[in-house]
């Protein structure tokens, strides 16, 4: 018999009541981390062992293990009614929400829609007070260090970047590089525009690392730490070590 239990009658959710909870690829903690939940993202549980469950992301579909020492289950209901609320993200590179416990830190790209129903308080900017802007919100997170599966400005991978700097401003995209890779449209260098994505890798079969446009020669990305290198037609060039780190494959506009 499987040590996990399929939840096959009905799916139960879930909503991110911590500041960032990892998702792993297998139930144990020494797993590698997948990617992250963050304040405020939805999610439903489809499978269920004594201390893991495994959950689909509700924005991006992605699937992984969390503990259940940190599942916040919640009503169907309440997922539809939360899910159908316009969204409303943090815009502060660390934020604090607060109720009577005390205050909580969260990081850019919270979603602070569902502060009201997790009893908390928010002060601070959010994304339906600004006028976003995409390289406005990709500079906040310039120097963060890369952490693979990461999503926030204490760690981040290259396709965690530019998933939430487009989330941010209200642009939904898959989790991984190559996800993204098949998404938008395919546009040559000449049409170019900042906040465009460029791809990198052997072929466009293996797509492996992904950064936001700044303009036609310069790159923001996150590679050891979110930083801004330029471009040519080869790929990324590091002017320190004086070399190519990335092969161009293309660019793609949302």
């Amino acid at each position: 018999m499987s040590k996990f239990r399929q939840m096959s009658n009905i799916n139960k959710y879930g909503v991110c009541d911590f500041s960032i909870v990892p998702v792993r690829k297998n139930p144990t903690s020494t797993s590698e981390l997948v990617t992250q939940l963050i304040f405020g993202e939805l999610y439903t549980i489809t499978n269920k062992s004594e201390k893991w469950s495994y959950i689909k992301i509700q924005d991006d579909l992605y699937n992984g293990w969390i503990n259940n020492s940190q599942i916040n289950i919640i009503s169907k209901s309440d997922f539809d009614k939360l899910k159908l609320i316009k969204p409303r993200l943090s815009l502060e590179v660390i934020g604090h929400i607060f109720n009577n416990t005390g205050k909580t830190l969260i990081p850019i790209g919270s979603l602070i829609n569902s502060c009201e129903y997790l009893n908390y308080t928010f002060q601070g900017k959010s994304s339906d007070q600004v006028n976003n802007d995409l390289i406005k919100i990709a500079m906040k997170y310039i120097n963060s260090p890369y952490l693979w599966g990461g999503k926030s400005p204490l760690g981040i991978d290259c396709s965690g970047f530019t998933q939430m700097v487009y989330k941010i401003n209200g642009i939904n995209i898959k989790r991984d590089a190559s996800q993204q890779a098949i998404q938008g449209k395919l546009i040559r260098k000449k049409e170019l525009k900042p906040g465009d994505l460029a791809f990198f890798g052997e072929s466009e079969k293996s797509i492996t690392h992904v950064g936001i446009m700044l303009n036609k020669s310069k790159i923001i990305h996150a590679f050891g730490k979110v930083q801004i290198n330029q471009v040519n037609a080869d790929g990324i060039y590091n002017s320190i070590d004086k070399k190519i780190t990335h092969k161009l494959v293309y660019f793609r506009s949302y």
